[in-house]
């Protein structure tokens, strides 16, 4: 009966002989990525010294630790190769602070020195259960649960584990979503009314100006125009706006030139460099050209200065060489506390992205391709086969409209 062959990568049993006066050496077959078995030999001073010289061979030929895993592997392991092959090359500098952030705070604490052939689906489903245990939400619990798949299914790519277990666990389950909510006209006029007026109330009063100087009235009209990200919102330069107008055909068949502002990238923190603009939008339809309602139209042109540079930020904060932009979360949290003055605490700066969608979505005149645009998303089937990414200029009247009534 013909013998097995070795596995892929993978060395026989080692043999010592002495070859001369204090010399010995260390031989054994090896089977290379290739499928050809090899014979490997290396020498020494004593019989443990040429082992040891050729293991270090077999090591360094399998580049264990490095760009291949095997059984015995550490879950970490898996993870720093995950992380340098898959998400270092591929994934935006926010996005690589967020993997590392589950990795070192939850994920690796836990199954980091596991070996892989010991990450079962049974181990893996007591350690979600531990999570939400723990209290963590559903929303973070899929996240963790997404990287711990990733990892899992490098080393089914490297042949360490036949299936995937995190395949095998129940879906996460959070609470319920809460329905969604937007802005109604009497909230819409109250907001925006507390942060132009100044309260006889020297507490309020304070928080009203220290608003302005944030630049929340502003923003919060830009994001209700709009319907930006809050990230987006803090990315506009002023090269991103055109004030002028593009020419437009409209339903009358007459040319008119329509104000836009250019939307998609967004500021975010990554580690080691700050506050950065990313190029890449949240999703592939994130880029896009929206049109500007006369209220807003209005706000920019009254606040952009006379020699404004275009790469300078719409919405800037002072920094050490001069402007910078202006962090999203510092900017949400502004936003909170507007909300939570005006009595409405269960509100965030989203909240104005829902309203803008709602104002659309009742008119209409707007189909579902339209509102996708304009919201830069790609939800709608159809879309895969209709051209996207127009400019809908009636979606600014129908933003004005709901403001002057």
């Amino acid at each position: 009966m013909a013998r097995p062959p070795l596995p892929l990568n993978t060395p026989g049993k080692i043999g010592v002989r002495k070859v001369g006066d204090k010399r010995f050496a260390a031989r054994c077959r090896y089977r290379d990525p290739d499928g050809v078995t090899r014979r490997l030999e290396a020498r020494g001073r004593s019989e443990a010294a040429a082992r040891n010289e050729l293991q270090a061979a077999i090591k360094a030929r399998q580049g264990h630790g490095s760009d291949k895993l095997y059984p015995s592997s550490r879950f970490r392991d898996a993870a720093q190769l995950w992380m340098a092959t898959k998400v270092t090359p591929r994934r935006s500098g926010s996005t690589r602070d967020a993997y590392r952030r589950r990795l070192d705070a939850v994920v690796l604490p836990a199954l980091g020195e596991l070996r892989l052939r010991e990450c079962t689906a049974s181990r893996l489903d007591a350690f979600m259960a531990r999570l939400e245990q723990r209290g963590l939400s559903g929303n973070y619990r899929s996240a963790v649960r997404g990287v711990v798949r990733e990892v899992c299914k490098l080393a089914v790519m490297h042949g360490v584990l036949a299936a995937n277990p995190v395949d095998a666990l129940d879906n996460v389950e959070g609470r319920r979503a809460a329905a969604p909510r937007a802005l109604t006209v009497r909230e819409r006029r109250a907001v925006l009314d507390w942060l132009e007026s100044t309260s006889d109330d020297d507490e309020v009063a304070a928080k009203q100006v220290a608003a302005r100087r944030r630049h929340v009235p502003d923003l919060a009209r830009f994001l209700l125009a709009t319907g930006a990200r809050i990230g987006e919102a803090c990315a506009v330069r002023w090269c991103d706006v055109d004030l002028d107008g593009v020419p437009v055909v409209d339903e009358a068949s007459q040319l008119r030139a329509v104000p836009v502002v250019a939307l998609g990238p967004v500021i975010a923190r990554v580690k080691g460099r700050g506050l950065v603009r990313v190029e890449e939008g949240k999703t592939a339809a994130a880029n896009r050209t929206v049109p500007l309602p006369g209220f807003a139209t209005a706000m920019l042109a009254a606040r952009k200065p006379d020699d404004a540079p275009p790469g300078e930020p719409v919405f800037p904060v002072a920094g050490r060489a001069g402007v910078s932009w202006q962090d999203p979360s510092r900017a949400g949290k502004y936003f909170r506390e507007v909300f939570d003055a005006v009595g409405m605490e269960w509100a965030t700066s989203h909240v104005c992205r829902k309203t803008y969608l709602t104002i659309l979505d009742d008119e209409q005149a707007l189909s579902d391709r339209m509102k996708a645009d304009l919201m830069g998303h790609a939800t709608l089937l159809r879309d895969t086969y209709v051209g996207r990414g127009e400019l809908h200029p009636q979606a600014a009247t129908y933003i004005d409209a709901a403001y002057r009534g």
